[in-house]
């Protein structure tokens, strides 16, 4: 058979389906709309590339906040040295995989309730009140009552003043009553928030408040005091020289492209800066991305995984091995199998094998100090659905503090729809077991580090949007005339300077 007579294979494209089904007056799209839309779109990305190329972006390098400028930030003191520190996860807080979507509305309700049970001991004991003198809020009562139970609105949409309820243990009757609040010279509430409550429902329709006793905050972690000046000052370990440590959160790429400058010039900086740790927050894939949601991605996002955040890792840990790295993972990337919250950790065979891969959220030390950090963007959801009454400049702070004093690391509830998928079955994992030393939340609200609570609370921004922004920390050895007990605290935010600075 001559060549020329050999069929040819058809390619099956949008062009081609659409001649075959033409003669039958049908299509599968509308293609000369979706030529049209797609070169509008590549259009609108030449001119949004023209106007921001990344190499151009203004204030490079511009510090744009500081925690206790009075230390110093000193980048002279590396040394090569393999253990310099120790990183280890909190015990119950290396999470393995589980089956989500299999949690029933009991499971949901016992967990509940058991975390009410739990502050009803919690308040009383720090009080000084009875747990057997609580009562049902909803009763009618002439005498001033004490109850407790957990905040909710009344109706579908936004809680307001005049929409707040309190459902209490179903010990106490379990039915909600409307909570007056006129009497109080301020209050911060939301959502899911447990809280003790004093005051008077005399008709049995409303309660009104005239106490919110908050949950005190739980105690912060103690180590013994030869182990704190080992790690400070051992010979194998920090030697006297401060730890350092760089964070970022993702998205890591431009949503004009998926070259990942942000992530190769991050890397590039802490090249320069030797950091003894580097934490990499998710999501390095955006699931929202706009190459994604149109399908004009050139590879899966497996192989773009490897290709963009895998191979730099790589090389960056080959060159640099003496500084450990960090991966958690966010529900918003989509190399990620898991979609429920709270998450495990990435998958260790499609990273660098040094890579230190923790869950979503993680609780854990470097040396003697505690790190929390939740990667939802708690501090937005929160911030949305309190209602207060005092400075709304204050607003993005005292959400942190809402997560210090609920002892948990999402504690609104309902979670914001369509942001977090919320495994209550699993949710132990968000319970702190400390007040930690360092506390990082990384929010599209406006970046900040600041001490609450004795805690180092930090929004380090996103790289690649808003203002490309990360952190940087120096942690200054702990003062050795301080170890004069068996055990010691931290005073972590005694001593450590945090940078917010832009890429």
């Amino acid at each position: 058979m001559d060549a020329m007579d050999i069929p040819q294979p058809v390619i099956y494209d949008k062009n081609t389906i659409n001649e075959m089904l033409e003669p039958y007056g049908a299509q599968t799209i509308n293609h000369q709309k979706q030529v049209s839309r797609t070169t509008e779109n590549e259009n609108l990305k030449t001119n949004f590339l023209k106007i921001t190329e990344f190499k151009d972006r203004p204030n490079k390098g511009k510090t744009l906040d500081i925690l206790n400028t009075h230390l110093l930030y000193n980048t002279d003191n590396f040394e090569t040295m393999k253990n310099r520190c120790d990183i280890t996860v909190l015990s119950k807080h290396q999470m393995d995989n589980y089956k989500y979507m299999y949690q029933t509305p009991n499971e949901k309700f016992e967990v509940l309730v058991d975390r009410m049970d739990t502050f009803a001991e919690v308040i009383c004991k720090h009080y000084a009140l009875e747990l057997d003198a609580m009562a049902d809020p909803a009763m009618s009562s002439q005498s001033e009552i004490f109850t407790l139970g957990r905040i909710c609105c009344d109706s579908e949409g936004k809680m307001n003043s005049n929409s707040i309820i309190l459902e209490p243990l179903p010990t106490l009757g379990g039915k909600g009553v409307k909570l007056v609040l006129n009497n109080l010279s301020s209050y911060a509430l939301f959502p899911g928030q447990i809280v003790g409550i004093q005051g008077f429902n005399t008709l049995g329709q409303e309660l009104i408040v005239t106490k919110i006793f908050e949950i005190p905050l739980l105690p912060m972690c103690r180590t013994r005091s030869g182990t704190v000046i080992d790690y400070n000052y051992g010979p194998t370990k920090l030697n006297g020289n401060p730890l350092k440590v760089i964070i970022a959160a993702g998205p890591y790429t431009l949503d004009s492209g998926l070259e990942f400058e942000p992530l190769l010039e991050l890397l590039n900086k802490v090249k320069i800066e030797k950091p003894n740790v580097l934490i990499l927050m998710g999501p390095f894939i955006h699931e929202d991305h706009p190459l994604i949601q149109e399908g004009e991605m050139e590879n899966t996002p497996g192989e773009t995984f490897r290709r963009c955040i895998s191979q730099p890792l790589k090389k960056f840990m080959d060159n640099l091995p003496e500084i450990k790295v960090v991966v958690i993972p966010s529900i918003k990337d989509i190399c990620h199998h898991h979609l429920a919250f709270p998450q495990p950790p990435f998958d260790k065979s499609g990273l660098p094998p040094e890579t230190i891969c923790f869950p979503n959220p993680v609780q854990f030390q470097i040396n003697e100090i505690i790190f929390s950090i939740c990667n939802v963007d708690v501090l937005c959801n929160i911030y949305r659905e309190e209602v207060s009454t005092t400075d709304k400049a204050e607003r993005i702070f005292r959400t942190s503090h809402h997560i210090l004093t609920q002892r948990h690391l999402y504690p609104l509830f309902p979670p914001s729809p369509g942001e977090v998928n919320l495994d209550l079955k699993h949710s132990s994992s968000l319970d702190l077991l400390y007040t930690p030393d360092v506390l990082i939340l990384p929010s599209k609200l406006k970046h900040f580090a600041k001490i609450i609570d004795n805690v180092i609370c930090i929004n380090p921004g996103y790289l690649a949007k808003g203002l490309n922004t990360y952190a940087k920390m120096v942690i200054h050895p702990f003062p050795q005339e301080l170890a004069n007990e068996a055990d010691v605290e931290h005073f972590v935010h005694k001593r450590t300077r945090v940078e917010i600075v832009r890429l």
